[in-house]
């Protein structure tokens, strides 16, 4: 009796702690917030000049490198996947300032007026969209585009777009993919969805203003249209895998223009330096200045988060994807873990050198490496979803370390087991699957069910190759809200609830295989 008052005691204590640490983690997330918006804006006018020396955020696979290099040869360059990344950071204090495109910035500081940039352009850019070079369809599908841009700006509807996504009124940010018949074939486009106001996603659409151009370009050319998404950095590897017939706009470069066929101008503007608002000349107090409660703070920021535009759908979405994604790489990878490890129980030598080589070379392969291969170039001019090539990806490395940790558990009973099998009659067959295996899968299960966590943390990545997965879905509404915080918490909290529930299952499978444990409830 006293033990189990002790346990709940401890339990309690436990509960309290964990919700203690919960809540200092939820008001020191929104304090600097809540703190930022009551500061006076008063600092000297700044020139990018004053940025070298300190550190500056550089967007991952742009030629931004080159350019901070540049112009602040004396400053740290550190590098980041997406805007919401390099937003988070400067307002985080990581970094003090980072190169954009304007037109980007432009809707940065119109959704988080807390971040503005430098009005003085680094240089000026054209935006294009870009085909696959050397190939004569492509090189005709790119005149097809051309001839369309020449239309719109004769006609007068380039003007209507430009207003439309670079004006303020949001309402009229739509995209009609309505009556793209495909009687002329489907166009895949590749994009960044957080690439605002060029790709985004709005209501769980998307749209944006190279969206709308490539929509109006398939409805008049009797085209469907298919959209995939990856990193900026993604882009051109993605094109040049073959699954894409263009990607939307970026930055004309000579280098660029090497690998990729460029087509006339959709857009100009130029690189300019992102800082914090209150490091500019002085601003107008804006109407929200006004001191509010951290509790305020929290609930604009989970409205902000999922309940405009119903972003919380996009985390549902995700959540499923990454379900489907962990649940059957967990079973393919299972089954292939046991066939490798049976395989090798044959003592053939070469069974034994083919199977350590796949080991060896899965295990040293970073994950996300193997299915940027898989999606790129091994199953790239297949026609295979994204999701499969990944079920694949995740299947073959889950099978790599799965049929080391079965191997291991097998190695570890004593052999005196299979002999005592074999002596009573039993086949070898027999004595494997009766005797054997089910002791070793007492030993590997615990392993194995950390492996299964470790897959589904690594299925974060899938978002390389044109998945929307939770971690993506995250991304996302990070690039709309500029907000870091209720993000990044609500995915990690998913994640921890689905490893969660995977130690449950395992734990439940691995007492009902424990005979001892077996023999303990049966008294």
């Amino acid at each position: 009796m006293k033990k189990e008052q002790r346990i709940r005691r401890t339990n309690l204590i436990t509960i309290i702690v964990l919700f203690m640490l919960v809540a200092v983690i939820v008001l020191a997330g929104l304090w600097d917030q809540g703190q930022t918006d009551q500061k006076e804006q008063s600092a000297e006018e700044v020139s990018y000049q004053d940025y070298d020396g300190k550190k500056i955020g550089v967007l991952t696979g742009t030629n931004m490198e080159a350019e901070s290099e540049k112009y602040f040869p004396n400053s740290e360059h550190l590098f980041f996947d997406g805007y919401p990344n390099l937003n988070a950071a400067l307002l985080g204090g990581k970094i003090d300032a980072y190169l954009g495109d304007e037109p980007a910035l432009k809707s940065i500081h119109a959704e988080e007026p807390k971040i503005d940039y430098i009005k003085e352009r680094l240089t000026n850019n054209r935006y294009s969209f870009a085909f696959r070079k050397d190939d004569a369809a492509e090189k005709e599908l790119c005149d097809q585009f051309n001839a369309f841009l020449k239309k719109l700006k004769e006609d007068g509807t380039y003007e209507e777009i430009d207003q439309i996504w670079f004006g303020a009124d949001d309402e009229k940010k739509v995209v009609d993919l309505t009556d793209l018949t495909g009687e002329n074939g489907t166009i895949h486009i590749i994009t960044t969805s957080t690439d605002e106001p060029f790709s985004y996603i709005k209501d769980g659409k998307n749209v944006g203003y190279d969206i709308d151009v490539a929509a109006r370009f398939c409805r008049e050319k009797g085209y469907a249209l298919e959209i995939g998404e990856v990193d900026f950095s993604a882009r051109i590897p993605a094109l040049a895998s073959g699954r894409y017939d263009f990607t939307t706009s970026m930055n004309v470069t000579p280098e660029r223009e090497e690998s990729v066929l460029f087509s006339d101008p959709v857009s100009e503007g130029g690189i300019v330096v992102a800082v914090r608002a209150e490091d500019l000349a002085a601003q107008e107090e804006r109407e929200d200045s006004k001191p509010h409660s951290v509790f305020y703070y929290l609930k604009e920021s989970f409205k902000k988060n999922f309940i405009r535009e119903n972003r919380w759908i996009l985390i549902v979405k995700g959540l499923a994807t990454t379900i489907l994604i962990t649940l059957l790489s967990i079973i393919f990878g299972t089954a292939l873990s046991l066939g490798i490890c049976l395989y090798r129980r044959t003592e053939s030598p070469l069974a034994n050198r083919v199977c350590d080589w796949y080991v060896r070379f899965l295990q040293g392969t970073p994950t996300v490496v193997l299915l940027m291969i898989l999606y790129y170039l091994v199953f790239a001019r297949t026609g295979w979803p994204a999701i499969a090539v990944a079920i694949v990806g995740f299947t073959l490395n889950f099978g790599a370390y799965g049929s080391e940790i079965m191997r291991s558990g097998i190695e570890s009973i004593d052999p005196g087991q299979r002999e005592a099998a074999l002596a009573l009659g039993y086949s070898e067959r027999q004595a494997f699957y009766k005797y054997v295996f089910p002791q070793a899968a007492i030993h590997f299960l615990p392993v194995l069910r950390g492996e299964m966590i470790n897959l589904l943390k690594s299925t974060s990545v899938v978002g390389y190759i044109a998945i929307r997965d939770l971690t993506k879905m995250s991304d996302i509404i990070r690039s709309r809200t500029y907000e870091a915080f209720f993000p990044l918490i609500v995915t990690a909290l998913i994640y921890f609830a689905l490893a969660w529930v995977i130690s449950l299952m395992m734990n439940a499978i691995l007492s009902r295989i424990d005979i001892q444990k077996k023999a303990k409830r049966g008294r």
